[in-house]
């Protein structure tokens, strides 16, 4: 016997025989999946008629570790992605993160992501503005250093600074299908007065399988503060869209799961 879920929200299992029955999901879990088909369609909906008129490639999107590469001068990209607990659907949240570099300055990129957490009913949004500056690159070695910087604030607390992080990304490209990535970094962050300062850890790789799809994996962490990995296929649609289907995992406490779902493009 096996079971499935399928889109409509319900579990369907078959016995050996081929007789197929249907049993609802808990409410929570419908819930979430259908969180994710409307915020899916949604977003596909928008970049598909965005795409039109720009080109996309890969991005950083929901993943944590960065790379040392920058947008080239004059281009932007938007990464839209929505991720849910697996066993609490009350658990999710949504992150809308567009970031450009303008050509007056080609060497410094802009970040100004918004995103909503919700956990049993009870919400908060954040505004996340960054700055990523590529510090050195060597494209015949495969090689690009950068350093970026952030702050984030909550908008819905009387308290609205919420913390601050520097990360220094580095990028080793040692062939054409595989990049390597490695982040060093540090992390303030304050909640309620208690102010917490960690160093920073992450590596991850990209592995092209084909023009039309990358695998990606990373595992990060940070010094007596949380440890996760994610990866998941990263699937090009032409040479337009980018969609991600990721899934993750924590490695300390309860070893939560989650599943994110998103897009990139760039224009």
């Amino acid at each position: 016997m096996y079971k499935k879920h399928t889109p409509d929200g319900f579990t369907k299992y078959r016995n050996r025989s081929t007789h197929v029955t249907f049993h609802p999901l808990p409410a929570s879990k419908r819930r979430a999946v259908r969180r994710n088909l409307i915020f899916v369609g949604a977003t596909l909906g928008v970049v598909l008629v965005l795409s039109l008129m720009s080109n996309a490639y890969a991005a950083g999107g929901s993943y944590v570790v960065d790379d040392g590469a920058i947008n080239a001068p004059g281009e932007c990209n938007v990464d839209a992605w929505f991720t849910a607990n697996r066993h609490d659907g009350s658990t999710h949240s949504e992150t809308l993160s567009p970031a450009c570099t303008t050509a007056a300055i080609p060497w410094l990129q802009w970040t100004a992501a918004v995103s909503r957490a919700n956990h049993d009913g009870d919400g908060e949004t954040q505004v996340n503005p960054q700055l990523k500056a590529q510090l050195w690159t060597r494209e015949d070695l495969g090689l690009e250093l950068a350093a970026s910087a952030g702050v984030h604030y909550a908008l819905n607390r009387q308290h609205s600074f919420d913390g601050a992080d520097l990360n220094v990304p580095f990028t080793w490209q040692p062939m054409e299908a595989l990049r390597l990535n490695f982040n060093a970094g540090w992390s303030h962050a304050y909640n309620d007065g208690d102010q917490t300062h960690r160093p920073t850890w992450g590596t991850g790789f990209e592995y092209s399988v084909m023009d039309s799809l990358t695998l990606i994996a990373e595992r990060y962490g940070q010094q007596g503060g949380d440890q996760a990995w994610q990866a998941g296929p990263r699937v090009h649609i032409g040479k337009n869209v980018d969609v991600d289907l990721v899934v993750g995992r924590s490695l300390i406490g309860d070893q939560h799961q989650w599943l994110t779902t998103g897009a990139t493009l760039r224009f």
